[in-house]
């Protein structure tokens, strides 16, 4: 007698029909897995908008190839990111450095040296000093304040007569007073000439 299991069971399970569609609900999980996907068949379209996350990039996935030119803004730099380790050697050059940014607090102790410094470029004007000339009404031992103007006192002051012949005949001299040499206001200056006497004077921080 032939057997009739086989049509008892068509009757409960319909035959798939020829482009029959599959939907999610009847997909168990985890059926569909990387190796049922054909290569390049998931598109940017695909992806929903934020679907890709840092935790989904893999460590070192992100190489300099993927990074469009000019996508790395400041504002993509965290504080203090670029760091000396970051610098390539010498890739800090005076076209990159601002005028007016590099400061004394900038500078390490004894950094500018004198071969740092071009030929002429100390003159007097970057020289914290002051060159004085005058006349003072001299007497022996008699000790005159000339106002030198650099408000602190000097580290070292020079000071000789401008004298005529007839004063240097008589070897008279104009020299700083070993009394009370400087101080934030004047220097002091003595003269052996009984009276008026002309003079020039150096006057150095």
């Amino acid at each position: 007698m032939p057997s009739s299991r086989g049509n008892a069971v068509s009757a409960y399970i319909p035959a798939f029909s020829k482009g029959a569609l599959v939907y999610g609900a009847n997909v168990q999980s985890g059926v569909i897995t990387s190796a049922h996907i054909k290569d390049g068949t998931v598109i940017a379209a695909d992806v929903a908008a934020g679907a890709i996350t840092s935790a989904k990039l893999g460590t070192d996935a992100v190489t300099a190839v993927k990074i469009l030119a000019g996508a790395v803004t400041s504002a993509k730099l965290g504080t203090a990111a670029v760091t000396s380790v970051k610098l390539g050697a010498a890739s800090v050059i005076s076209a990159k450095i601002g005028t007016g940014a590099v400061l004394a607090a900038n500078l390490g102790a004894a950094s500018v040296t004198s071969a740092k410094l071009g030929a002429n470029a100390v003159t007097s004007g970057k020289m914290r000093a002051a060159f004085l000339s005058g006349t003072i009404s001299g007497g022996l031992a008699v000790v005159r304040a000339v106002a030198h103007g650099l408000g602190v006192t000097p580290k070292s002051v020079i000071a000789c007569g401008k004298l005529t012949v007839a004063q240097m005949s008589a070897k008279h001299s104009v020299q700083v007073s070993q009394a009370s040499a400087a101080n934030a206001t004047n220097i002091f200056l003595v003269s052996s000439f009984v009276g008026n006497v002309n003079y020039a004077a150096y006057v150095q921080l």
